[in-house]
């Protein structure tokens, strides 16, 4: 037995040795920190790394899945020519013209319109309808019908445009001038209309669009008269005419039989509104 040897004779294991006589490194305790987290933050931004490379995969995935769907939208036309687009066009604008006359329509009773304003913006509305359905007389034969398949719910708009055919203000007195002059004024210009609207009718002049503007004139006019008061016959005849002429078309005209009645009508109102001049 080696003498030298006698610090292993109990069995005790050896020292520890090291190489280049250096000692051997020690980890810290405690939790991992930058300097000593034995490659947990690497594995973190591997896998942060992975899923921001799964992100993009999936945000390319879904741009090309959406540009083959744009791809795959056909263009719808509404016109395959000229022709087309025109009826196209002339109905987009009687839908605009029903619009525009229920929007006026509850402007005036708002009152957020003057009797003036309205009455020159009703009556053009009124004209435009007229053209309009010339324009749309092979389309669309019932207006009815239309507001109905258009989803219009434009109540007022079909009284004024359809069943009157005139504004209201000729309905009801709005004017509130009361001075001779103008009194002299509007009964000159009453006397006017009632002569050139009879001249017109005795000419064989009663196309729809060449008589209608005049009644409606010399309605507005007798409206303008307030002492004629409310119960003018004349005015209920002129009104009940120009309701007979808005549901005819622009291009239509009056028969014999009825440009007789009308030039009837007009003559015994002028004597009428005469005689209440001398009164």
């Amino acid at each position: 037995m080696n003498i030298n040897n006698s610090n292993n004779n109990f069995g005790e294991p050896p020292p520890p040795y090291s190489f280049n006589n250096s000692p051997l490194s020690s980890s810290p305790l405690g939790p991992p920190t930058l300097n000593n987290s034995n490659g947990i933050n690497n594995n973190n931004t591997n896998a942060n790394n992975n899923n921001n490379n799964n992100n993009k995969q999936f945000e390319s995935m879904m741009n090309l899945k959406s540009q083959n769907s744009f791809q795959n939208i056909k263009e719808v036309k509404l016109f395959n020519n000229n022709i087309e687009r025109e009826m196209y066009e002339n109905l987009a604008e009687l839908y605009s013209i029903i619009k525009v006359t229920e929007h006026l329509e509850k402007a005036y009773i708002r009152d957020d319109v003057s009797p003036k304003d309205y009455t020159t913006a009703c009556s053009k509305l009124i004209a435009q309808f007229k053209s309009s359905q010339t324009l749309l007389k092979d389309q669309v034969a019932n207006v009815g019908q239309f507001m109905k398949d258009y989803d219009l719910n434009c109540k007022a708009a079909f009284d004024r445009l359809v069943i009157k055919g005139f504004p209201s203000t000729l309905e009801h007195n709005t004017n509130e001038s009361s001075t001779d002059s103008a009194m002299a004024k509007n009964v000159a210009e009453a006397v006017q209309l009632f002569i050139t609207t009879m001249d017109s009718i005795r000419l064989k002049l009663v196309s729809v669009d060449g008589i209608y503007p005049l009644l409606s004139d010399l309605m507005e006019s007798l409206n303008r008269n307030q002492w004629l008061g409310p119960t003018f016959e004349g005015k209920e005849k002129i009104k009940n005419w120009i309701s007979i002429l808005n549901q005819m078309k622009a291009t239509d005209e009056l028969d014999d039989d009825q440009s007789r009645q009308l030039l009837f009508d007009l003559d015994n109102s002028y004597n009428i509104f005469y005689k209440a001049i001398k009164s």
